[in-house]
């Protein structure tokens, strides 16, 4: 049981890297370009991607025959629908310059075609049927960041409540072992107490949903206020949180079904496909996660821990299922 923990464990941290690496090469291959798709990858990502590939074919071998079988069908499908006479292939990967990032926004291959036309490729491997993450902000500068039309005040009032919350967390949670919390969590380490909420007690992981569902609550608050406030304003800002900041993107997305082996199947999206006129937000559930639901998809914003429970430092996890 352990071991395969472990193998899904190195399965999502390297398989989205591994199969952008392959897309790439296979698409240089069929166009002639392999060195200099090879030689113009960052030399440090370079190295990080070898030792990747390495342990995939020492501790999970399976997984590269699957790799393989995506990639080739992912740049099969993307020649078939948009060409195949790229002459330039560029991997922008993780360590791009923050001026390439900045430019490219969520690009991860940049084709550039024999009239000097640019694609900016965003590649996703997802589990089938399931929402395909897309953007990932910190909380105290999620409305700033995205909402930018917004009075200050919103975000302000967003950051406090998130103060408030993990204090009333805090008390809850130290309550069920009769210690008394004092605004951090140094005497909960110190007892030998877990950080990660996935070890929790399940009387302690519904304290910590509740929170995280109070928190969602407010947010849920100040998303309905701002489209009202402003509809078409409200609208654009929705597409970066959909893995379109930019209206050149196109996303290929690669939905496996790995475990048991069942076939592949590649969708691609474009900037069409995410514009809408008719979006609502739906109801709040008292959940951690708030839907904006349009006639096409269903963008998922939740919030979720960095990693440790016991700091105020949380993301907002955005997430898109088209219909």
């Amino acid at each position: 049981m352990s071991d395969q923990v472990n193998k899904e464990a190195l399965f999502n941290e390297v398989k989205g890297s591994l199969f952008e690496y392959l897309v790439g090469l296979k698409l240089a291959q069929r166009a002639n370009q392999e060195l200099d798709f090879i030689q113009n990858i960052d030399k440090n990502y370079l190295a990080i991607l070898g030792q990747q590939d390495r342990m995939v074919r020492q501790f999970y071998p399976e997984m590269l025959s699957f790799l393989n079988e995506a990639s080739t069908k992912g740049q099969e499908t993307l020649c078939a629908k948009y060409g195949e006479n790229w002459v330039s292939i560029k991997l922008l990967g993780k360590l791009s310059s923050s001026q390439l990032q900045s430019d490219f926004k969520e690009t991860d291959l940049l084709l550039v075609n024999e009239f000097g036309e640019q694609l900016l490729l965003s590649l996703k491997l997802n589990k089938k049927s399931a929402f395909v993450n897309t953007k990932s902000a910190g909380v105290k500068s999620f409305l700033t960041q995205y909402f930018p039309y917004l009075n200050p005040s919103f975000q302000n009032e967003f950051s406090n409540t998130i103060d408030l919350e993990f204090k009333v967390m805090g008390d809850e949670l130290y309550h069920q072992y009769d210690l008394e919390f004092n605004g951090n969590f140094n005497e909960w380490v110190k007892n030998g107490y877990s950080e990660l909420p996935g070890e929790l007690a399940e009387s302690d992981r519904d304290i910590l949903k509740k929170y995280y569902a109070r928190i969602a609550k407010t947010l849920h608050r100040i998303l309905s206020t701002a489209f009202k406030e402003n509809p078409e304003a409200f609208k654009k800002s929705l597409y970066p949180l959909m893995g379109f900041s930019d209206p050149r993107i196109i996303q290929l997305i690669c939905f496996h079904d790995f475990k048991s082996q069942g076939e592949s199947v590649i969708e691609i999206h474009d900037f069409k496909d995410v514009v809408d006129e008719d979006i609502t937000i739906r109801d709040f559930k008292d959940i951690a996660s708030i839907e904006v639901e349009s006639s096409r998809w269903v963008l998922q914003i939740r919030i979720k821990p960095m990693n440790k429970f016991t700091t105020t430092a949380m993301k907002v996890n955005c997430a898109v299922k088209f219909k």
